[in-house]
């Protein structure tokens, strides 16, 4: 029995009676229950061992991978399914105490007697009928787990049962160890093949997270824990282990959330120092320089411990040494060990690692990025770096984003009188870390370079800092004009001229920013940070002007320029991945607009830079909306409100908060809706009204979710917003969702004038979806649908599918309406939305007895199996099944599986509860 509580945030899953009062249960103690039991990934390992499975010639597979990447799991799942098809399965796992006794491995399943026979041929024939007798005529499927270990006899059995195809074989061994001969021998013959066990991805590291913790998790958090532990499945168990023992985990705004330092359990501790057990003193002290090194040249490493120490760890597998443009470079296999390690090592020998470290590497010929971890070193060790190497190190941890660090570095710089020469470090790495309004103050301190140069990029971060960090747009606006009063030098004031372009574009300008943009490219050197700036603005504004072949050429010049700067101005790339996100969105490549949002998101994540992520998780909600993805809308909304509401970012705030109202408006979570979008009403951002007609259209489906009339006039109010931009593909689109809301004649003659002057892309099939529905053409929408589907938007597609199938229950042709609206249901399946056309949408209805005729067929039972089944002849079943394929809009029984389930009648039937 099972007792529904009240759950809490951090509590979730349901609670067992114990006859006492139901007690909370923390979902971390469920999630630590459950965690060795979840299986993710290994799609294609499953696919090829049940592929052989089937196949007549196959007799077995090896599976071979390193220490901990699953292949035990792998072997559960694969006995798991095959329990429910047609083997009987015999499942052993050999160890070291049984490698000298004759059938050891298998003892458990042969009888006593045989346990006493000499090993010979009889035996092997004795062994292999009593586990052939086991199967009860069920083939039998042999699972051997650590093969290496297995003795001679179980050896021998396993063969010659595959050999004769008595049984299937599935063996697994360590990476290394090797597998026996005679197993390995089925490979070498073609009887069976090897499947290579590798690490999870980074993709199959969230998805465990997901599962375990029941919600989706920030992609910080995957990316910690999939560099931590290089993707080894027993690691990352016991890293999330530890982090749900520790509570480490959070959850904000729906999504898991973790800092990036491993919390360092007895239990995981003690688990690391079973591993090194049995090392040399000096080969744990080579770990323990990598642990605080990270990343150290072969030499440097030699001249602090013994060379045979280093081979040592390296031959253990402890120790990877990788080839890099500057050298070779030594690190931990598994940097988890490194956590584990730093946190163990008591701090004075830390501090006597951290200085020969730095020792070391300052005494080689140093190579990029040394100065900045011997800097690293010495400030942690409380020694103050000279000011020269500083600059130097500063300049290296700003480049590679390393926020901690570069703020340390720069409070040094300012200390030592330095502070004008590190105001964009300085600046910007206050602004990322979420704390602009610091940034602010302390640039505003700062004595006025003396330098133009100095000048113009105090003002620009200044400037910055105030439009994207405070939402103060004026301010911004007023100190760029009063800078450029001051300078007279061309290269400073193109600087801050393209910067006034940036604030034009997103403050709706779009051709004055163009304008502006397009002067500074006309003056200013071709490499010049001028210039760079320049080219972005212009690409943003055309891509909102819908000249996307301009868009595209002058966003690949700004990438192609920005190279030397991207240290120096990191927000470059954001605004280069906006403009061609936004330049594919608006003409309808919505896959290519997917693959950018999803290539920036990876980079921003990698590099830990919380405001790029927050940035490219807007990209990614946006990419979501135009594709029907209501899930991943959701997803990325919420950990970019996370982090934009952790770091202030008010103007992205909004956006984000807008974009989740419509999702979860679309959702049916209406009353959530309406919170979400009355806070981003509150935060009333001008920084980036650029993008204010998302907010609007945002409105006007949450006005469409409560029935309201008004939410066709809302979001015409989108269009009109993006009209006065320029932004006609932005218009475009909101003229859509205005027929999308049910007020297709209003807006047809808008639509197809822009269409006409589009010429391709999205906006003609916008212009011809709304002309059929205005028109009644189900054979206009049918074609419609399609279009929309090839696009990429299958919520689109299903809603012009939902409105052909209307059309055809009209005009009497019921098949042909059934058939259009399962088209439109299969369609809106993976998306969650609910839209007003899909709400319109009468669904297929089969009889009782053909939905059970056609659940048997689904399930794989011939017609003549049904019709034995149910006492009918052959042909009534197949005349049941091919009404039901009618109704359905399908061609064969194969399709069936993925149907049925929409159209079994239940009260989910309707949209949930949005009202």
């Amino acid at each position: 029995m099972t007792l529904e509580v009240p759950v809490a945030p951090e509590q979730v899953g349901p609670v067992a009676s114990t006859g006492r009062s139901p007690l909370y249960v923390p979902r971390s103690w469920i999630a630590m229950a459950e965690l060795g039991q979840i299986f993710v990934g290994r799609r294609a390992e499953l696919d090829r061992i049940h592929a052989a499975m089937r196949h007549p010639e196959s007799s077995g597979v090896a599976l071979i991978g390193d220490d901990g990447t699953g292949k035990s799991r792998l072997l559960t799942e694969v006995v798991r399914r095959a329990e429910q098809d047609r083997f009987t399965v015999v499942r052993t796992c050999a160890c070291q105490a049984t490698v000298t006794v004759p059938f050891g491995a298998f003892a458990q399943y042969l009888p006593a007697a045989l346990m006493d026979t000499a090993f010979n041929g009889n035996a092997l024939r004795m062994a292999a009928d009593a586990l052939i007798g086991q199967a009860g005529g069920r083939d039998l499927l042999l699972v051997i787990d650590d093969a290496h270990l297995l003795d001679e006899a179980s050896v021998a059995l396993a063969f010659q049962m595959a050999r004769r195809r008595e049984a299937f074989v599935l063996a697994a061994t360590r990476s290394g160890d090797g597998i026996p001969d005679p197993i390995a021998e089925l490979c070498t013959s073609g009887l069976a093949e090897w499947i290579e066990v590798r690490p999870f991805t980074r993709e199959e590291v969230g998805e465990l997270l997901e599962s375990t913790l029941g919600g989706p998790a920030e992609g910080v958090l995957v990316q910690h824990c999939w560099e931590a532990t290089g993707g080894n499945a027993f690691l990352l168990r016991e890293l999330v282990t530890a982090m749900l023992e520790t509570g480490s985990l959070t959850l904000a705004e729906g999504v898991w959330r973790g800092g990036e330092e491993t919390p360092v359990t007895s239990r995981l501790a003690g688990l690391v120092d079973k591993r090194l057990a049995d090392l040399t003193p000096e080969c744990r002290r080579a770990l323990e320089l990598l642990a605080f090194g990270e990343a150290i040249g072969p030499e440097v490493l030699a001249a602090l411990v013994s060379r045979a120490a280093v081979e040592t760890a390296e031959a253990r597998g402890i120790v990877t040494v990788e080839r890099h443009p500057e050298g070779d470079r030594a690190r931990l296999v598994y940097p988890l060990y490194g956590d584990v390690l730093r946190a163990r090592v008591p701090r004075l020998r830390a501090r006597r690692c951290r200085e020969e470290l730095a020792d070391a590497v300052e005494a080689a010929a140093t190579g990029p990025g040394d100065l900045l971890r011997i800097a690293a070193w010495r400030l942690e060790n409380g020694v103050q770096p000279p000011a020269g190497a500083v600059a130097a190190a500063l300049r290296d941890a700003w480049s590679c984003l390393d926020l901690p660090l570069s703020r340390q570095l720069a409070s040094c710089a300012v200390a030592a009188g330095k502070g004008a020469e590190v105001a964009e470090p300085l600046g910007y790495g206050l602004m990322f870390a979420g704390r602009p309004g610091d940034a602010e103050a302390r640039l505003a301190a700062l004595p006025r370079p003396v330098s133009e140069h100095g000048q113009a990029r105090l003002a620009g971060v200044r400037a910055f800092t105030l439009a994207f960090g405070l939402d103060s747009v004026p301010e911004a606006s007023l100190l760029l004009r009063s800078t450029l009063g001051d300078l007279t030098e061309e290269e400073p004031r193109a600087e801050l001229h393209a910067l006034r372009a940036l604030l034009h574009v997103f403050a709706g300008r779009c051709h004055a920013g163009v304008v502006l943009a397009e002067r500074v490219i006309a003056t200013s050197p071709a490499g010049s940070r001028g210039r760079c700036v320049a080219e972005v603005a212009r690409g943003v504004a055309l891509a909102f002007l819908r000249r996307p072949e301009e868009s595209f050429q002058a966003l690949a010049q700004a990438r192609e320029l920005s190279l030397p700067w991207q240290g120096e101005l990191p927000w470059l790339e954001i605004f280069i991945e906006l403009g061609r996100v936004h330049a594919c969105l608006l003409t309808g490549c919505f896959l290519q607009a997917q693959a950018h949002a999803a290539e920036g998101y990876d980079r921003a994540v990698a590099r830990r830079f919380p405001f790029a992520i927050a940035w490219f998780c807007l990209l990614r909600a946006l990419v979501a909306r135009a594709r029907g993805q209501v899930r991943e809308e959701l997803h990325r909304c919420r950990e970019g409100i996370a982090i934009a509401r952790e770091h202030g970012n008010r103007g992205l705030l909004a956006v984000l908060l807008a974009q989740l109202a419509q999702g979860l408006a679309l959702a049916g979570d209406l009353k959530a809706a309406r919170r979400a979008l009355a806070e981003a009403d509150g935060l009333d951002q001008r920084s980036l009204w650029l993008l204010q007609p998302w907010i609007e259209l945002a409105r006007s489906w949450v006005a469409a979710a409560g029935d309201s009339p008004e939410a066709p006039a809302i979001a015409e109010k989108g269009a009109a917003l993006a009209r006065e931009f320029g932004a006609v593909g932005m218009e475009a689109l909101a003229l859509h969702d205005v027929a999308r809301m049910g007020a297709p004649q209003h807006v047809l003659g808008r639509l197809r004038e822009l269409a006409g002057q589009a010429g391709e892309g999205a906006v003609p099939l916008y212009a011809a979806h709304v002309a059929a529905a205005a028109a009644g053409d189900g054979d206009g929408l049918a074609a419609s649908s399609a279009d929309l589907e090839r696009l990429g938007s299958p919520l689109l597609a299903a809603e012009a599918a939902a409105e052909q199938a209307n059309c055809h229950r009209a005009a009497g042709d019921l098949a042909a309406a059934s058939a259009a609206a399962a088209r439109a249901l299969r369609l809106a399946e993976s998306s969650g939305a609910w839209t007003p056309a899909l709400c319109a949408l009468e669904r297929p209805r089969l009889t009782r007895r053909e939905h059970q005729i056609a659940e048997l067929a689904a399930k794989g039972m011939s017609s003549k199996e049904i019709s034995a089944h149910f006492v009918l002849s052959v042909r009534t079943v197949e005349n049941h099944l091919q009404r039901a394929y009618r109704k359905l809009g399908i061609g064969d029984r194969s399709e069936l599986g993925a149907l049925l389930g929409l159209f079994r009648p239940a009260p989910g039937d309707e949209r949930p509860g949005a009202r």
